[in-house]
Parts: C-alpha cells; structure tokens; sequence
C-alpha cells in the first residue's frame, strides 16, 4: 500500500503545479494585453506633446533636410525628325526556308517603295545616331504586293541611316506572318 499512497501523492503534487502553472499564464497574458494599449497611449501622448513644442519638426528637418526642396527636372532633349530619300537601293532579297529552317531554292525580292504621297522616308530620333522610321514599304517586283511597316529601327553608321539588325528582324517576321512561309535573314 505505500507505493499505491506514493503514486497518489505525486499525481496530486502534480496536479497542484499544472493548476498554479496555468493560473500564472492567465496572468501573464493578462498582463501583457493590459501593457500594449497602455504602452500605445504613451507613444502617442509623447508624439503630440513633441509635436505641440515643434521639437518633433525640427527632427524631421534634420533627418530628411531637402523635405522642402523640389527635385530638379532634367529637360528632355527633342530630336527633329530625319528624311531620308533611301534605306536600300536594289534588291533585298529574303530566302525561303523549309521547316528544319534549311534554305530553299526559293528566293523573294522586294523593292523599297516610297510612302504614299511623299518623296522622302522620315526618321523620329531618340538620339544622334539611332531612331525609327515612321512608315517604311517595300513591293515584291513578280506579284507587286507591297507591304507596310510601322516603328522600324534604324541607326546611322558612317553618316548614313541604314535599317538595324532588330528593323530587319521585325520586317522579316511580319512578312513571314503575311506570306506564310519561313524566311531566312535578308541578303542585301
């Protein structure tokens, strides 16, 4: 019967110590939500009373002291635009390829047509040497389809305006989705 009393003293022991634990923790909790908005008024009744001495401004001034300044606004530099009478005299010439992207027997020409109504190509610049051409169109000589395209890149090499490697990719995937067929880079 002793081990039998022993065992019952622990558990009431142990009983008697989770009860006490458990009413703690009530009181820590207790205690802590009771602390935040205390704390919360404090901070604020501090801000309003620096603020009322104007202290709180004069930090403000210290740390950030352009606060008042405006940034400075760069002006941005507009080109005029470029004419131009030709990009491309001759023929430009696309290869055909098949699906594995092999060139074919099949070639395309195409000429450099004017716009509609004007005698020169014109040119929008973003700076010295490179820029876009508003409408730029070319005419396949055999069917005289003729095909237009808008915002082609262009760049100045040597002191004359030629189309860019990015223009003629663009010009080469529209007429691919015109045509299509697969073309391969141009051969000027």
């Amino acid at each position: 019967m002793p081990k039998r009393r022993d065992d019952v003293d622990w558990y009431v022991d142990m009983s008697d110590r989770l009860e006490r634990r458990e009413a703690r923790r009530k009181w820590v909790i207790l205690g802590f939500c009771a602390f935040l908005p205390l704390m919360a008024i404090g901070i604020l009744t501090g801000i309003a009373v620096l603020h009322k001495q104007g202290t709180l401004a004069q930090w403000r001034n210290a740390i950030f002291p352009d606060r008042g300044a405006e940034p400075e606004v760069t002006k941005e530099v507009i080109l005029p635009p470029v004419s131009v009478k030709a990009f491309h005299t001759g023929d430009i010439k696309f290869a055909q390829l098949d699906g594995d992207g092999m060139v074919l027997s099949v070639t395309h020409y195409f000429r450099e047509v004017l716009p509609e109504k004007a005698d020169v190509f014109t040119i929008n610049r973003d700076s010295d040497d490179h820029g876009s051409i508003l409408l730029y169109r070319i005419r396949n000589p055999g069917t005289l389809d003729t095909f237009e395209f808008t915002d082609i890149e262009v760049s100045r090499v040597g002191g004359e305006w030629t189309i860019a490697e990015e223009g003629w990719k663009k010009i080469r995937d529209e007429l691919q989705t015109h045509m299509k067929v697969r073309l391969g880079r141009p051969m000027l």
